[in-house]
């Protein structure tokens, strides 16, 4: 009986999607109906990137980022900022990704997710980030995160795999 929920539990996150692919789409299916199957599929994934260093001046900059999980539409995580040289520069906080694309898009092709990091250090500043992801095969990510005083530029690497794995 765990087999069959075990088997169930893996690909109920594509049936919306077959469905999708199988019925026509005409006057009856809204964008809401896409986005909605767009989502459970997303919400199969977690979204995990390696952390990073950059240098600002002499200054080493490490970025750690916990695992993205999608949720309401966004990929969502926390994230870590430690300047060694410099501890009254670190941060941390939550990401908030706005998810605009399907996860075969990004898989196959790439793309730029904009959204917001929400500092919980000080004064609580929000500060945009740019993630400039690379086809799946490359696995690259590049991030941009800007302060008020300035642009962090992290090179990293991603992984994408199944909630729960």
């Amino acid at each position: 009986m765990r087999c069959i929920y075990e088997t169930f539990r893996r690909f109920s996150c594509l049936l919306p999607l077959i469905a999708l692919c199988v019925s026509p789409l005409n006057g009856n299916t809204t964008k809401a109906a896409i986005s909605d199957t767009m989502m459970q599929v997303w919400e199969a994934y977690t979204f995990q990137i390696e952390d990073s260093k950059t240098r600002v001046n002499l200054a080493s900059v490490k970025l750690t980022v916990s695992k993205l999980v999608p949720i309401d539409g966004y990929l969502v995580g926390r994230y870590q900022i430690d300047v060694p040289l410099m501890s009254s520069k670190n941060d941390r906080g939550r990401i908030v990704l706005p998810l605009d694309m399907t996860v075969a898009k990004l898989r196959k092709a790439g793309g730029v997710l904009v959204g917001k990091a929400y500092s919980e250090v000080g004064t609580r500043k929000v500060n945009q980030i740019v993630c400039e992801i690379s086809a799946f095969e490359k696995k690259a990510i590049k991030l941009e995160i800007t302060t008020s005083e300035r642009t962090l530029h992290f090179d990293s690497k991603y992984t994408m795999s199944k909630a729960g794995s």
